[in-house]
């Protein structure tokens, strides 16, 4: 399994069973899974909740079984991510890495879950991370 003693390290990400993204340092990637959030723009919606002082967020989202209430800090992508029911967040750092080394979190189904209940869970977190963009744009835009 991913990360336990045993790991070869060594694994192309693309290759790991159940990959559907990676936040490393500055690169965002998303794979199939994940396509949904391609193009939003996480580093601006931090910012603009960081001035608006509110970097705490409440967005309510329906991942199919209903409204849930998820919360997560605006400008950490690997939280906005793990809310995403069927995706599990693991934090990526291979050990006996020099001190100039990177680190940054990978992103894997939850045993048991597909890519398209992937795609469509992240689908579902888009439409209301829209939303919440939106809502930040006017609130700043009023503030100014």
């Amino acid at each position: 399994m991913y990360g336990d003693e045993n790991w070869d390290w060594e694994t192309p990400l693309e290759d790991i069973p159940g990959y559907v993204g990676i936040v490393f340092d500055d690169l965002i990637e998303f794979s199939e899974g994940l396509m949904p959030l391609i193009g939003f723009d996480f580093c601006l919606y931090g910012r603009m909740a960081d001035e608006l002082d509110v970097l705490k967020r409440y967005i309510l989202v329906d991942f199919g079984s209903g409204p849930s209430n998820i919360s997560f800090e605006a400008h950490s992508i690997q939280e906005i991510i793990s809310c995403i029911p069927c995706v599990a967040s693991f934090y990526d750092c291979p050990p006996n890495q020099g001190p100039g080394s990177g680190s940054g979190y990978i992103f894997l189904l939850n045993e048991g879950s597909a890519l398209t209940q992937a795609k469509g869970e992240a689908q579902a977190l888009r439409n209301a991370l829209d939303e919440d963009f939106e809502i930040l744009k006017i609130k700043l835009s009023k503030s100014k």
